[in-house]
């Protein structure tokens, strides 16, 4: 007779019931296939990270899996639809230019001339502002390699935010009525350090291969481009790419490598350790955005040795961060998740066993374009934009006539899965509560779609597509921004010091963060699209303790 034995009960700390501090990171580009693919590899910060709660399945839900929509969801709970950030950039109609999604003429960047950037385009405020309004005393820091990684999650008018200069060091914006001097007084000193330290002793660059990261026997070959991982320069890194810091070509392998994202936690710890985040009488929220992975996945596709080289060097970056951060003995509560996936190179997933190709969507535009001149007899030009936006010009009489035409000549390529006019996306939303992996591709459309700045037709390329052809190295071999669940799926955990957590294989989305943390803080916020979700297994229902809707 088989005896059953009850289960000793778990000792685990419950989530903290007001954290001082909130750690929120974005690993750029790192899908959920990819958490999955290296979970078990994983002894540093990645793994303590997934002792807590860990939606293994979560998802940027919109089609538009770019870095600043994808960012934009994260600290506002809102989709693309709402936060007005749709694209990393977008045709203006009024200025027949593109607009760069933090473009602000109100945010001078120092040393910059003609490039300003702020948060004018976001349009929904963020958790950080949320603290504020109901402790004045909050304050939030961001920081990224990427601009439009740091001023998304900050939201507007942070306390700090910073993103990486290829010349400066990081550097910020400065609103009218600041000085350069005060703006970028927090990093001045990190500056100065870094750069001295590199040119006394080089570049920090690839470190030694781990064994579990074997180079490929024969070289890849990405459209024009060939990738030899197997006989580094002699002295230098073994995957091998090295970085020549002071070289034109420092700039591209710097961004592609671990020490990217080292020198944005490093920098994230110095910016906690000089603002004494956490210890202050009200909560803090630091947002770190970490973008070499995905620089890494654009220069040398997904499933190369730089992908396992660069997540086993992050790995051991963050368990030195976390430890920083469990070293405060604050109560703080950490969440980390990405932006999008990604697909590797269409070259190695053809080899691999998935038929996949390379597509040009700025050709595949022209063509459709030419095709409907000719067909409609028109003496201009119909289409602007190409990818997985366009827009339609020419007089209002005739835009209907165009668009259809334009609709019938997608549909009838091979690239093409599905097209759609933006009304019908529009109407497409899907209805509050529904999966996100069983939405439509019309209505991953609506969550991207804003009626102003989206364009007039919506495109969908078929699966395992990669964009573009490579010609010289450091060009892009591989990428995402499609609407398929490769990139959307992304992983999504919350780690608190003692946290003994769960693991629910079910769809969450990314906009789940935000409410999430909001219950925790006990703080007023607006209307959002996510949902708040239980951390302590139902034991005091962590989602009851005071999130507050307007």
């Amino acid at each position: 007779m088989l005896a059953l034995v009850a289960a000793a009960p778990v000792t685990a700390a419950p989530p903290p019931v007001a954290p001082k501090l909130y750690v929120v990171i974005a690993m750029d580009q790192f899908s959920a296939a990819l958490y999955a693919q290296y979970r078990d590899r994983f002894s540093g910060g990645l793994k303590r990270l997934g002792s807590g709660v860990v939606f293994a399945n979560a998802y940027q839900s919109h089609a538009a899996t770019e870095t600043c929509p994808g960012h934009s969801t994260l600290l506002t709970g809102r989709h693309p639809s709402a936060t007005g950030i749709v694209a990393n950039s977008w045709y203006d109609r009024d200025t027949k230019k593109s607009a760069y999604c933090v473009f602000d003429p109100a945010g001078r960047i120092p040393q910059r001339d003609g490039q300003p950037r702020g948060p004018a385009n976001l349009k929904v405020t963020t958790f950080g502002e949320w603290l504020k309004a109901a402790n004045p005393g909050s304050r939030t820091y961001a920081v990224s390699a990427k601009d439009r990684g740091a001023i998304t999650m900050a939201g507007h008018d942070p306390d700090g935010v910073f993103w990486w200069d290829d010349e400066n060091g990081f550097t910020t914006y400065v609103p009218k009525g600041t000085s350069d001097l005060d703006r970028l007084e927090p990093v001045a000193a990190f500056n100065k350090a870094f750069f001295a330290s590199w040119k006394k002793s080089g570049a920090p660059g690839w470190r030694k291969l781990d064994a579990r990261c074997a180079a490929a026997v024969e070289p890849d070959r990405f459209g024009g481009v060939t990738i030899d991982h197997r006989v580094p320069p002699a002295g230098w890194s073994p995957v091998p790419h090295y970085i020549d810091f002071g070289t034109p070509d420092f700039k591209k392998r710097f961004r592609a490598s671990p020490a990217m994202d080292r020198v944005t936690l490093d920098l994230a710890t110095q910016l906690m350790d000089r603002a004494k985040l956490g210890r202050g009488a009200a909560p803090d929220v630091l947002a770190i955005s970490l973008s070499a992975t995905d620089y890494v996945g654009h220069r040398y596709g997904s499933q190369g040795p730089e992908m396992c080289q660069h997540l086993m060097e992050v790995d051991a970056a963050l368990g030195s961060f976390l430890a920083r951060v469990e070293a405060l003995h604050v109560p703080v509560m950490v969440a980390l998740t990405a932006d999008h996936g990604s697909v590797d190179a269409a070259e190695r997933t053809a080899e691999r066993g998935v038929p996949a190709l390379r597509i040009s969507p700025d050709k595949i535009g022209a063509e459709v374009s030419a095709a409907v001149r000719a067909k409609l007899n028109l003496d201009f030009e119909p289409l602007t934009g190409g990818g997985e936006q366009i827009v339609i010009a020419g007089p209002p009489e005739r835009r209907a006539e165009i668009e259809a035409a334009t609709l019938a000549a997608l549909r009838a390529r091979p690239e093409v899965y599905a097209a759609f006019a933006r009304a019908d996306v529009l109407a497409s939303m899907p209805p509050k509560g529904k999966p996100a992996d069983e939405m439509t591709i019309a209505e991953r459309f609506a969550l991207s779609t804003d009626a102003v700045r989206s364009g007039d037709i919506q495109v969908a390329f078929v699966p395992y597509a990669t964009f573009g052809a490579p010609l010289n190295e450091g060009d892009t071999v591989a990428g995402h921004g499609t609407v398929w669940n490769y990139d959307r799926r992304v992983p999504m955990l919350f780690w608190w010091p003692g946290a003994n957590g769960f693991e629910q294989p079910l769809p969450v989305e990314t906009t789940d963060i935000a409410p999430t943390l909001a219950a925790l803080a006990g703080v007023k916020m607006p209307v959002v699209d996510g949902r708040c979700l239980d951390l302590d297994r139902g034991a005091a229902d962590s989602c009851k303790r005071g999130a507050l809707q307007p």
